[in-house]
């Protein structure tokens, strides 16, 4: 059988106590000392990504906004140009209809003019016409009467 003595037994259990201190002192607390700053490492890690992460999605906000502004303020910038191109073809065409109603009232005025002017001229040619045909009458006359004395 097993024949155990108590001095080995005590030296046994101080060895293991022993290998346990040292262990414990020059093993395990240096491995969970990177065990705890590679945890650490990895929640900062953590941490910056979310930080990234939140300061990427303000960004895309910040852009987003911008953007719909901007598109809004395109967008009024071309119903007001439409506005303003639609008065000026209203302007225009208020000139052109004025325009072609001095022009029409011109010629209207023209026709006028030239037609009493026509008048006129008809009116002096009927009046020497006239004229002529009645010294003509009396010339004749005149003939008659003096060819019947």
């Amino acid at each position: 059988m097993i024949n155990i003595s108590m001095p080995t037994f005590f030296f046994t259990i101080l060895n293991i106590l022993v290998l346990f201190v040292g262990l414990k002192l020059f093993l395990f607390k240096p491995i969970m000392d990177v065990i705890n700053k590679r945890e650490e490492m990895v929640q900062a890690q953590f941490a910056n990504a979310k930080n990234a992460e939140d300061e990427a999605m303000n960004l895309k906000k910040d852009y987003q906004d911008k953007l719909r502004d901007a598109s809004q303020t395109a967008e009024q910038m071309v119903n007001e140009a439409k506005d303003r191109a639609e008065l000026e073809r209203d302007k225009m065409l208020a000139e052109a209809r004025m325009e072609s109603e001095k022009m029409l009232d011109k010629a209207k005025a023209d026709i006028a003019a030239e037609q009493r002017r026509a008048e006129d001229s008809v009116r002096d040619e009927i009046s020497k016409l006239a004229i002529a045909a009645a010294r003509k009458i009396i010339k004749t006359g005149d003939q008659s009467d003096a060819g019947s004395n």
